[in-house]
This record gives C-alpha cells, sequence and structure tokens, in this order.
C-alpha cells in the first residue's frame, strides 16, 4: 500500500482556524489517543492495487483534516492510521470529535494478533453531516477483515492495540473530507 505522512500546516495555511474548533473537554474515565499534536499518522491509498484514490493531510491548530477523492476502479479505498501502545487497556469504545461531509466512513482498528494474521478490525462512524460532533464507536463486535473481505477472526483485544484510523471504502467515486479535533478510548 502506498502511504503518506501528515504535515503540519504553515501559518499561511487555510483550513481550519482554532476560531471556528470549540474544544470540549473529555470525560475523566477516558484516555485521550490523540489531540493531533504530534503527527505521528499516515495516509494509506489503494496504490498497491493498482488504485488511484488521493488523499492528503494537514494538522492545524490541533485538527487532522484529512480529504482526497475516492477511484473506485482499480481500488477504490483511503485511509489515515495511527500507532497505539497500551491506550486502550480497559476500553469498550472509541469517542471522535469529527466533522464530515455524510459519506460512510468507519473506524479501523489492529491489535497484535491482528499483526500475525493480517486482519484489521472495522465498525461504522455513526455520524451525520454538519458541524463538529462526538461519536462512540463500540470496540466490541467489530468485523474482521482481510484486505477489505470479511473472515472469522478473534475479537479484538484493546489492551494489545497498535493502530487505530479512519477507513473510507464505501464504493462511490469521488471527493471526501473528514476532520478529527480528538480521539478518546473509553471504560
Amino acid at each position: 500500500m502506498t502511504s503518506a505522512p501528515i504535515v503540519i500546516a504553515s501559518p499561511t495555511t487555510m483550513m481550519v482556524s482554532s476560531s471556528t474548533v470549540p474544544r470540549t473537554t473529555r470525560s475523566t474515565n477516558c484516555v485521550r489517543l490523540t489531540d493531533f499534536e504530534d503527527p505521528k499518522w499516515i495516509i494509506v491509498n489503494d496504490g498497491v492495487m493498482g488504485g488511484r484514490s488521493r488523499a492528503q493531510g494537514v494538522i492545524e491548530d490541533g485538527v487532522l483534516t484529512w480529504s482526497g477523492t475516492i477511484v473506485t476502479i482499480g481500488g477504490g479505498f483511503s485511509s489515515i492510521r495511527g500507532p497505539v501502545d497500551g491506550e486502550f487497556a480497559g476500553a469498550t469504545s472509541l469517542t471522535l470529535r469529527i466533522r464530515n461531509d455524510g459519506r460512510r466512513y468507519e473506524l479501523l482498528v489492529e491489535d497484535a494478533f491482528s499483526e500475525r494474521a493480517r486482519v484489521t478490525h472495522y465498525n461504522p462512524i455513526g455520524a451525520i453531516v454538519g458541524g463538529w460532533q462526538e461519536v462512540s464507536v463500540p470496540l466490541t463486535e467489530m468485523e474482521g477483515r482481510v484486505f477489505g473481505n470479511p473472515v472469522m477472526a478473534e475479537p479484538f483485544v484493546p489492551e494489545l492495540a497498535t493502530q487505530v484510523g479512519v477507513i473510507l471504502a464505501d464504493g462511490i467515486d469521488g471527493e471526501f473530507q473528514f476532520e478529527i479535533d480528538w480521539i478518546d478510548a473509553c471504560p
């Protein structure tokens, strides 16, 4: 798969200003996985399959804006992923503060077992078009897939989480935009 780093916006980049992103505080029971102050995330597109989808990521004022174009011929997906190491311990869900365009995005997670079996676990992100919103995505009853195809797999083990991300593979050609302010792991 092709991957690209996330860039930090320069002062002249006009993406999202802090005045348009009212920050909220997290629940005291949750652990902040990321607030995008440190750009360790990468974009993974469908290039390995001959796909032509493109995406870019920009972090400005602590908000990650991931946008691009999905081309379904030869692939049809783009994802944004970041490493985690132990922060999921005891978590049963992830809460994300997001703003999106209404397409069908999914949360993706991997654990130490997934890396050996190439299984990634998915759950839809139930969000609506519009302003900033907080959505909770359960880490239980996730669908295991290998290269996008459903498989029977062991359940996701939060304590062994190695990666978290968001993927768009909705089978629709066209532009997309997904913004993330922060992600929390919650019991």
